[in-house]
């Protein structure tokens, strides 16, 4: 698994950090294993294009 981290903005305009995490194509036999997507602090993010929330919606980034 690998992952990288970017920059994103809050709804309040504050900056955060996202980390996406993909999976190894050799650790996986499904290809279409998506990303999964972070905050800094472990909470999920649900990706939608260029936006990011958290499943109860109470974190909305968009990068």
């Amino acid at each position: 698994m690998s992952f990288r981290q970017f920059p994103a903005v809050d709804s309040n305009g504050d900056s955060r950090i996202i980390l996406e995490f993909t999976p190894d194509a050799a650790s996986t036999q499904d290809a279409r294993a998506q990303p999964r997507y972070e905050l800094e602090d472990g909470r999920v993010l649900v990706r939608s294009g260029r936006e990011f929330v958290t499943p109860g919606g109470d974190v909305r980034l968009s990068i």
